[in-house]
């Protein structure tokens, strides 16, 4: 869903070890935190034996299971960083074995295997037990087809906590055919926008970058004057770009509540409406309406004006690094170190009000159990542990204590030895979205934020976060599987240049937008908008 610059931002802050991560629920109760005493006393209890040999938990809880294999076909965040695979896989089947009489094969996956295995796979209903879900293996579609076994047929048995971590909606929004097929990840389940800016160029301008903007629409003016006060005072910024947008206009710009038929079929979001007269239940293309238009008015202008770059692919430099950046569109981050991005200036982070969310922000990282398991109960156990158990969810992310990373003498978190050298580490998953619960995780202050506020800070916008209007809604996209490609393929054409602000004029920008929309309708937008409004109809008459 990120472009180029978004893939950049994640890349270079994963590295710099400061991509969020959250929990909560929306709409309800904040999760089960466990404590640093609770998370000490989670870890140390495997390595606290009886006098028969084994822990009393795991006696209790793993004594009269029968010993199986399961295998976990995971998307790996950061596939470079997995060197020491082997020694995650010992330490995993020790605790396994121990707590399940279990072992879990993890096979980490690039984004290229991912692609190229997990849905031949599914469609060819091999066997599978844990399989990464995310937003190129769809979860309502593979779901329909009976790829999945059903969770919430095992949970009450073998997974209750699962159930806790996430409100009634969240999990009314995931039921397909009136079953619940995966576990989502508890992280930064809303969209958490805003940006993060040059403290030190900011100083030296006399800027004032916190007025309490609700968002990048309310900034053009500021910014425009701005780059001329930047270019003014250091003439040989001029030909940088003052700011690093996001690429996309939803989330960054707008609020949307989308359904996997694109933004040419959604409805508004409540309280952060962009057409406000349709209301909230009303499906519309954004592309169409006068909010779509300035929005991209308003890029093409930026990009006149030298805040946005034409094409940032030109510049050799790192620009989120460069003393002459501003600002930075950010998403999901909710505390940073001020050198996130390097020694050239103090970064500050500013995080617009009202943040929301939709279904997408639980459908885009699951797991899942595949429909033909042998062991979908044991797979069932395996994906509460993960969720609910700070050793492992610890493990996942920054690897072996000893062999990744010690305490130090105040009993703080640091890598070490084979994660010493954060550029060639043996393994570093942070933050990890695909590998269970990370509001449990153990991380180092350059990580976490001191005391752990970054996760803090992620529960309370899960928590307060405003819900999409139709948080149970599925949208069956099967009877409009050929408009909606079609109709990808129109966006596809005009989109990159529209929000990027590449055209010459505004009046190639109404023009193009004009053209797009009429190609839209050519190829079926009609029968889209229609057809998800008829199932939206139905669902809220069958609430």
């Amino acid at each position: 869903m990120k472009r180029r610059l978004v893939s950049l931002m994640c890349m270079v802050s994963m590295m710099a070890a400061m991509l969020s991560g959250c929990g909560g629920r929306p709409g309800g109760e904040g999760p089960k935190e466990a404590s640093k005493p609770g998370r000490e006393e989670s870890r140390e209890s495997k390595a606290q034996p009886t006098e028969e040999g084994t822990s009393e938990e795991a006696e209790a809880g793993s004594g009269d299971l029968e010993y199986v294999e399961l295998k976990w076909d995971a998307l790996s965040y950061q596939p470079d960083n997995i060197k020491d695979l082997d020694l995650i896989q010992a330490a995993l089947d020790e605790y396994f074995k121990e707590k399940l009489n279990c072992r879990v094969v993890l096979n980490p996956m690039t984004i290229g295997a991912y692609l190229e295995n997990v849905p031949t796979k599914l469609m060819s209903g091999e066997e599978m037990d844990l399989i990464t879900v995310n937003s190129d293996v769809p979860y309502n579609n593979y779901a329909n087809m009976g790829a999945f076994f059903p969770i919430d047929t095992l949970w009450d048995e073998y997974g209750s906590d699962v159930k806790s971590l996430f409100g009634e909606g969240v999990w009314e929004s995931l039921k397909v055919g009136g079953h619940i097929y995966g576990v989502p990840v508890l992280k930064d389940n809303c969209y958490i926008i805003g940006y993060i800016y040059n403290k030190t160029l900011a100083e030296e301008l006399g800027l004032d970058m916190e007025q309490g903007w609700a968002g990048f629409a309310g900034m053009e003016e500021y910014l425009t004057e701005a780059v001329r006060l930047r270019n003014e005072r250091f003439p040989e910024y001029a030909h940088m770009p003052l700011m690093m947008d996001g690429g996309e206009i939803c989330p960054y710009w707008v609020a949307l509540e989308r359904f996997g038929a694109g933004e040419f079929a959604v409805c508004n979001i409540p309280g952060k409406e962009v057409a406000r007269e349709l209301g909230t239940d009303k499906v519309f293309n954004y592309f169409e309406t006068d909010a779509f238009r300035e929005a991209c008015l308003a890029k093409q202008r930026l990009v006149q004006t030298g805040v946005l770059a034409y094409d940032t692919d030109v510049f050799e430099t790192n620009l989120l690094a460069e003393p002459s950046t501003l600002l930075i569109a950010s998403w999901g981050y909710t505390w940073i170190d001020e050198h996130l991005f390097g020694e050239n200036y103090d970064a500050k982070l500013v995080v617009f009000d009202d943040v929301w969310t939709d279904g997408g922000n639980y459908t885009g990282a699951m797991t899942a159990i595949g429909a033909n398991s042998k062991n979908p109960e044991r797979a069932m156990m395996a994906i509460e542990l993960f969720n609910t158990d700070p050793y492992l969810a610890t493990l996942m992310r920054f690897g072996v204590e000893g062999e990744h990373w010690e305490k130090d003498a105040d009993g703080e978190m640091q890598l070490a030895n084979r994660n010493a050298d954060v550029a060639n580490v043996g393994w570093l998953q942070w933050y990890g979205p695909f590998y269970g619960n990370l509001t449990i995780v153990d991380a180092p202050e350059s990580y976490g934020g001191p005391d752990g506020i970054m996760l803090q800070k992620m529960a309370e916008y899960n928590d307060e976060a405003i819900l999409a209007a139709h948080m149970g809604f599925v949208l069956d996209t099967t009877p409009i599987e050929n408009e909606l490609s079609a109709c990808n393929n129109v966006v596809s054409e005009y989109y990159g240049n529209l929000v990027g602000g590449r055209h010459g004029s505004p009046e190639a920008v109404d023009r193009m937008i004009d053209e797009m929309n009429a190609k839209l309708k050519e190829n079926g937008l009609e029968r889209i908008l229609t057809e998800v409004q008829a199932q939206i109809d139905a669902w809220a008459e069958g609430k």
